[in-house]
């Protein structure tokens, strides 16, 4: 077996702090970010140092699982690779190659630590969080204003439960005048949600685009508060009939779009697929209304409800598509067969 070298020392006090400095720096940035119009620069330096904190104080907290130091730079530097070699007998035994490396393991070995520790976290959330960050980085500094500020909301919960319940500390304690920052954000955040929410109720939403309505985000920031336009609601427009006026106004940033292709384009996200994979669409145009929120699966229009009168061939049972509706129940081929008999009759 290869000789170890000592693994890396690891100061989990330091650990802990430099995790609560990355996440003040990070409201700090995002403080700034908001100011005399919006500071881009500032606002990716906030997303890079929140994520950032919480990864640390997440890594701080395995270290608080075992007594000895040592064990706690093993959960936490990246471990050696392991190659199999012969026993001499037949068989192979599993041997490590090299050292523990200085790199620290990443948002997928935290995990599997929480998880073999029983440290209970919302994954679903950090791996948004995740996504969000790394979008950022590839978009233009400009967008990323409003998706900061959801970025901040979001991480509130998660970051305030984690504190109390796995580390056992008051969150205001540790992070001062940060903490009473990020509670405030997400009083606004929270409070402008609802106060669209309700606005939105005015605005006649079709009932089956009404989820997809709040996966919009504003095209000139990014953000997710977005207010029905007062114009399009003072002009007694509604969406379900008039989707090619009705504005959307971004509480963010003031941008005004149509909400309608913000809806459908955020349906088209979720339903997009690979034909190369083999993948299959499951979204189409509607044969009655034109727009694209037919689902095929569902054999319905989630826009304007529309159904298949025919959804199973009579003569087969295969089942029917939009385009087969005008040939009386009948799939293409018993249709095609049924036309042949009737000239040759």
């Amino acid at each position: 077996m290869a000789r170890q070298r000592p693994t890396p020392m690891l100061d989990a006090l330091k650990l802990r702090e430099n995790a609560l400095t990355s996440i003040r720096l990070g409201v700090e940035d995002f403080e700034r970010s908001r100011h005399q119009g919006g500071d881009p620069a500032r606002a990716l330096s906030a997303i890079r140092n929140l994520f950032a904190g919480v990864l640390l104080l997440f890594k701080y907290k395995i270290t608080t699982c075992v007594e000895d130091p040592a064990d706690a730079a093993f959960l936490i530097f990246n471990p050696p690779e392991v190659l199999p070699r012969s026993d001499d007998a037949g068989g192979i035994q599993w041997v490590p190659v090299g050292n523990f490396k200085t790199t620290t393991i990443d948002v997928r070995t935290i995990q599997k630590r929480f998880e073999a520790f029983e440290i209970d976290i919302d994954w679903d959330v950090i791996s948004k969080l995740q996504d969000c960050r790394n979008h950022l980085e590839h978009l233009h500094p400009a967008q990323t204003l409003g998706e900061v500020a959801d970025f901040v909301a979001e991480l509130f919960p998660v970051l305030r439960d984690f504190i109390q319940l796995e580390l056992g500390e008051s969150p205001a304690a540790i992070l001062g005048d940060a903490w009473q920052l990020m509670l405030l954000h997400h009083k606004f955040f929270i409070d402008t949600t609802q106060q669209c929410e309700e606005a939105w109720s005015e605005a006649c939403i079709p009932e089956g685009m009404e989820s997809w309505l709040n996966e919009c985000k504003c095209l000139g920031c990014g953000s997710t508060l977005l207010a029905p336009a007062q114009e399009s609601l003072d002009a007694g427009d509604t969406v379900d009939y008039d989707d090619d006026r009705f504005q959307t106004t971004c509480i963010a940033c003031g941008h005004q779009a149509l909400i309608a292709p913000l809806m459908i384009i955020a349906l088209e996200r979720a339903h997009s697929y690979d034909p190369r994979d083999g993948d299959e669409p499951s979204l189409e145009g509607c044969n009655q209304c034109g727009r694209r929120t037919f689902l095929i699966h569902e054999q319905s229009c989630l826009w304007c409800t529309a159904e298949l009168e025919y959804s199973e061939c009579e003569i087969c049972e295969e089942s029917l598509t939009q385009e087969d509706q005008d040939s009386g129940g009948l799939c293409a081929y018993h249709a095609h067969s049924y036309e042949k008999f009737m000239r040759e009759d």
